[in-house]
C-alpha cells in the first residue's frame, strides 16, 4: 500500500502545485469567476490521485501476495509481474487527469512505463521478500518522550505514528 500512496502522493503534489499556481494567477489577474471551478478541479485531481495511488498499491500488493511462490521467489519473474501489473493500474491516474485537459493526460500516459519500471525495481519489497528500499518499510516505533519535544517534533512524531 505504501508504494501506491507514494505514487499517488507524488501525483497529487504535482497537481496541487500546478492548480494552486493557476488559482493564484487567476486571482492576481482578476478572473474571479474562474476560481471556484479551478478549486473544484484541484480537489478532484488531488483526491483522485491519492485514491488512484491507494488502489494501485492495494491491487499490486494483493497480486504479489496471491501469486504462486515460484513466481514471486524468482527475482526476474517477480519484477516482470510487478511491472506488468503496476503499469496498467496507473491508468487510473490517467482517468483522473482527464479533469486537467489533454496535455496532462498525455504526460500521465508517458508515466505508465516509468511506474512499471519503479514497481519492478521495488517488487521484492512490495512482495515482502527483501528490504532494499527503506521507504517501503515502517520504522520501528521510537520510545521518545513526546512532551519533551518542541511543537514541530510533536507534529512529526504524530505523523510518523500515523504513517507507520
Amino acid at each position: 500500500m505504501r508504494f501506491g500512496l507514494v505514487v499517488g502522493g507524488v501525483c497529487a503534489l504535482g497537481w496541487g502545485a500546478v492548480w494552486t499556481a493557476g488559482v493564484i494567477g487567476a486571482l492576481v489577474l482578476g478572473h474571479w469567476h474562474v476560481v471556484p471551478s479551478a478549486l473544484v478541479s484541484e480537489v478532484i485531481l488531488v483526491g483522485g490521485s491519492l485514491f488512484a495511488g491507494a488502489l494501485l498499491g492495494l491491487l499490486l500488493g494483493v497480486t504479489l501476495a496471491l501469486a504462486p511462490g515460484w513466481l514471486t521467489s524468482h527475482g526476474l519473474l517477480c519484477r516482470l509481474l510487478a511491472g506488468f501489473v503496476a503499469g496498467p493500474l496507473f491508468l487510473g491516474e490517467v482517468v483522473v487527469s482527464v479533469e486537467g485537459g489533454i496535455l496532462p493526460v498525455l504526460l500521465t500516459i508517458v508515466g505508465i512505463p516509468v511506474i512499471g519500471v519503479v514497481a519492478a525495481a521495488c517488487s521484492g519489497d512490495i512482495a515482502g521478500r527483501n528490504r532494499r528500499h527503506a521507504w517501503l518499510w515502517p520504522r520501528p516505533p521510537s520510545l521518545t518522550n513526546v512532551r519533551a519535544l518542541p511543537w514541530r517534533g510533536r507534529l512529526r512524531a504524530v505523523v510518523e505514528l500515523l504513517w507507520n
